[in-house]
């Protein structure tokens, strides 16, 4: 292999570690008491876990330290965090060859697994075969520069994980920053300024909802058709808090009369009457603008129109977008045969505080902008993330390239290593695997 490093050599990853595998269970073998079971799911952070008291040979178990590694599923290497587990059958315990720094090895695998991930067998369980894996080809640099880079390896992806720590942390910031705004909004804390600037009265007004309406109407009960026959007409899903997914739709004949009766406007409020997720029923959306020449609803929505000169359809929006507006929705929500939902006459005697139109006006301004200006930062935090998760195998691959860390031209070359591992398990005897010695 031509552009090696200076002291690296081509091998496969079974002329350097050892794959020992795991066991599989039956039913009647997983318990609820004995040794854990490690599976794939644990591994990721899953806490449902089986147990085994069977007296198995020693290389079926694994302990704190050991290198593992998942060859069906998620895929890729971990380390053993537990004291003492039997690993599943789909996991691999990693068991590199004198010579070979363990920590090392972690970061080849890891570096490889996008690509064993793309070569598995299988479509239910994509799976890696052990005699794939053993024949996978790399290149290994001396033991001395393994360790240089392995070291090098610790300190970068340090910091990477802490940008990502940082990244992941944003959007839970964002969603506290959207609800801040719309506490602020309904409580007239967002325009305080704006209040004491403008020659226009503005106070507070509190009203029960079916006195800021003109109509509220369930929607149509007909079933709807994914065929294309007849008008466009939304999903329950199609409404959510501060939304309407227009393109979310199926299709339902229906007569003129009905197409009259039940077609959205620019305008209108949306409600979810029922759903099966409490914290869904009751948001509200308002169709701001219409994609469809006629678009109808669902009896699971509740449409609402506003008298417009009292309140602005787009601060009720904002209004029961609120945490303490929302909790009150929530309250009066009740359960039937699985599914929750509210009714129409509760969602009227709901009490709303609005201020005058001008003041609603400026608060819808702002909120809009504040809310544009967090869906920019969205945007970003997802360019951001993507690039940090790239990072991670660009790093990797320049490690394996020998660019990471300088060669020394002292260290033992890698094919001298390589000869001395095959000349020590040609010696070794052919005894039955045992437990590993203590590290």
């Amino acid at each position: 292999m031509s552009g090696l490093p200076s002291g690296w050599s081509p091998a496969r990853l079974g002329d350097v570690l050892t794959l020992i595998n795991g066991r599989a269970y039956k039913k009647h073998e997983m318990l609820d008491a004995g040794v854990p079971i490690l599976r794939i799911q644990n591994l990721n952070g899953g806490n449902n876990w089986f147990y085994s008291d069977l007296d198995l040979q020693d290389d079926k178990y694994a302990k704190k330290g050991d290198l593992l590694y998942a060859w069906s599923a998620t895929f890729g290497p971990y380390w053993c965090r537990w004291d003492k587990v039997i690993f599943h059958y789909h996991i691999w315990n990693v068991e590199p060859a004198p010579g070979v720094s363990k920590k090392f090895a972690y970061y080849e695998l890891l570096r490889i697994t996008q690509d064993i991930r793309a070569a598995a067998h299988g479509v239910a369980m994509p799976h890696m075969t052990k005699e794939g894996m053993e024949g996978w080809e790399i290149i290994l640099p001396p033991l001395a520069e393994q360790t240089r880079i392995a070291a090098k390896l610790d300190e970068l992806l340090a910091q990477v994980d802490t940008l990502k720590a940082r990244i992941d942390g944003i959007p839970a910031l964002l969603k506290r920053f959207r609800q801040s705004v719309l506490a602020a909004a309904v409580s007239g804390r967002l325009t305080e300024e704006w209040r004491e600037f403008t020659t226009t009265e503005s106070k507070a007004n509190t009203a029960q909802l079916g006195e800021l309406i003109t109509e509220m109407r369930n929607g149509l009960s007909a079933k709807p058709n994914e065929d294309g026959k007849g008008l466009p007409i939304l999903r329950i899903s199609s409404v959510r808090a501060g939304s309407v997914d227009q393109a979310d739709i199926r299709f339902l004949e229906c007569n003129a009369a009905d197409k009259e009766r039940y077609a959205l406007r620019v305008g209108d409020l949306l409600f979810t009457r029922y759903n099966g997720s409490l914290e869904l029923v009751g948001v509200c959306g308002l169709v701001r603008q219409l994609t469809h020449v006629a678009l109808v609803y669902p009896d699971k929505l509740i449409r609402v129109r506003c008298k417009t000169d009292v309140v602005l359809p787009e601060y009720l929006e904002i209004f029961f977008a609120e945490t303490s507006a929302r909790q009150r929705v929530m309250d009066l929500v009740k359960s039937t045969s699985g599914q929750k939902g509210i009714s129409g006459q509760d969602l009227k005697a709901l009490c709303v505080t609005y201020p005058s139109l001008s003041e609603q006006t400026e608060i819808v301004r702002r909120v809009e902008q504040l809310f544009a200006f967090a869906d920019q930062l969205e945007v970003r935090v997802v360019a951001a993330k993507s690039r940090i998760d790239h990072l991670t195998q660009s790093i990797l691959a320049k490690a394996f390239r020998g660019e990471l860390v300088p060669q020394d031209p002292n260290d033992e070359p890698a094919s001298v290593l390589l000869e001395r591992i095959k000349a020590q398990r040609a010696a070794a005897p052919k005894a039955r695997r045992g437990r590993k010695a203590s590290v």
